[in-house]
């Protein structure tokens, strides 16, 4: 009897030393499949291939601004029958390349040579090719300034002030640039009318701050800086007074109402600068989006795809699209809200005119912004106003 109720215990035992030595471990090696799965290698938006520089600042050609007005945006994006679709799918122009990027180039060398408008084109198309691919990862810019340009809202003289401004306060302090034409974005926003919605063609900045994550992978931040704002300050470091940890704590919004001023959901109490992901001003009613901060990790990137997605560019019910969907995240998904800080808009993009005066700009902010301009020819005024500024500040 004593043997029997050993018994269980003998079974027991003996499947667990089976378990643990495996004598019939080689024959299962023998068979066994990888499960290591293969990727394509990443590549830009609209092409399969990409071009390289050791330029830190990326920008399209501004002095093409005036041919590319002249073509017109139906001739700068492909309109693609699908099957199984109503309508025509837009496209990027490089869905017509030549598979083959030598027989490619010399095709466009010759184009370039012989017409203004068809280089213009060229190189409208090959923006999104672009990477930063230096020798060495030294010096590498931990700061990436992203901005997109709409050639049909700005002057050529405008849009060289806006361009400039960047690339004067990246050369001083060291960061990376990246600038796009808002008309390349045209197929992510499937409209050609889009952009002439002062609301819907905000959507454009996620879909270039996409693409210079692409471009300048190894940053560490990345700072969208929308084309209707103004650098003023050029001394100031922005990891210096924002993003380093210490700099960050004393500018957050803590206990803050995600709508001012009354409501529900607020940001917490106890997030650690440490922990940030993303950082984004509030103004007196709303979170703007004309000038945010994103970490370039896994959790930022991820933040930035969902932020994206087409389920929130097509909701009809965000009356502010990208500032509005930003808020319906942080309202309703805890962790994000965990990472997000938000710093009065005086910090990043003080307002040109504000029914809070806490926020209006004045002379010594660092940045200026005017996104509530109404016409082409008032945002291009106000610009000129901040530009004087500028200049006179200069000894």
């Amino acid at each position: 009897m004593n043997n029997r109720k050993r018994l269980p215990l003998i079974i027991i035992g003996l499947l667990f030393l089976w378990y643990i030595f495996n004598p019939f471990a080689f024959i299962s090696h023998i068979f066994h499949t990888s499960t290591v799965r293969s990727y394509p290698p990443p590549h830009p938006y609209s092409s399969k291939h990409t071009i390289e520089t050791q330029l830190k600042s990326i920008y399209p050609r501004i002095q093409d601004a005036n041919y590319l007005k002249q073509l017109g945006v139906r001739n700068l994006i492909a309109s693609v029958k699908t099957p199984g679709y109503d309508e025509p799918e837009l496209k990027s122009l490089n869905i017509l390349d030549d598979e083959d990027t030598s027989v490619q180039k010399a095709k466009e060398d010759e184009q370039n040579e012989k017409d203004p408008l068809l280089k213009a084109k060229n190189y409208f198309k090959n923006q999104d090719k672009i990477v930063y691919r230096p020798k060495s990862l030294d010096n590498y810019p931990e700061v990436v300034i992203v901005t997109v340009v709409d050639f049909n809202k700005y002057s050529e003289g405008g849009l060289v002030k806006i361009v400039q401004n960047r690339v004067d306060y990246a050369h001083y302090q060291k960061c990376g640039l990246y600038v796009r034409w808002a008309q390349e974005f045209i197929p992510q926003l499937g409209s050609l009318a889009a952009l002439e919605d002062d609301q819907k063609s905000k959507w454009v900045r996620l879909f270039c701050l996409r693409a210079a994550m692409f471009a300048f992978p190894h940053a560490q931040w990345f700072w969208y800086l929308d084309e209707n704002g103004l650098i003023m300050d050029m001394s100031r470091n922005i990891q210096q007074i924002l993003l380093n940890p210490e700099a960050l704590e004393k500018q957050m919004l803590r206990d803050q109402p995600l709508i001012p001023p009354d409501g529900l959901i607020k940001t917490y109490k106890s997030t650690k600068a440490k922990s940030i992901k993303l950082i984004a001003a509030q103004l007196d009613t709303m979170i703007e989006t004309g000038s945010f901060f994103v970490k370039n990790d896994a959790f930022g990137k991820a933040l930035v795809d969902i932020w994206s997605d087409k389920l929130y560019l097509n909701y009809k019910s965000f009356p502010y699209e990208t500032d509005s969907a930003l808020t319906h995240i942080l309202q309703w998904h805890p962790l994000v809200l965990s990472k997000t800080a938000l710093v009065p808009a005086k910090a990043i993009c003080a307002p040109h005119s504000s029914k809070d005066s806490k926020n209006t700009y004045q002379d010594g902010d660092f940045v200026a912004s005017w996104s509530s301009c109404k016409t082409n020819e008032e945002c291009e005024s106000i610009l000129n106003i901040y530009q004087n500024k500028l200049t006179e500040s200069k000894p």
